[in-house]
């Protein structure tokens, strides 16, 4: 039911930025392009937040597999 909810809720935001861009004319689409690149830039950097979180766990979890099937790091020149 949430979905159903979130879906309307959605929907109607839509709609309100059809309108307003009905309205405002020419001004319209630089203002619904404006919303809607801001939110798929806050996407976009919650999505790096969240694979830089997947590497930090990810990577002790490789070295220590590493290190017991005797492959260590290889010596820096």
């Amino acid at each position: 039911m949430t979905i159903f909810i979130r879906y309307m809720v959605f929907l109607g935001l839509a709609f309100l930025a059809i309108i307003l861009g009905v309205v405002l004319g020419d001004y319209g689409p630089w203002y619904l392009s404006w919303l809607l690149g801001t939110g798929l830039m806050v996407l976009v950097a919650a999505l790096g937040g969240v694979l830089y979180e997947a590497q930090e766990e990810a990577q002790p979890h490789a070295e220590l597999h590493a290190d017991a099937a005797g492959q260590g790091k290889p010596p820096v020149a």
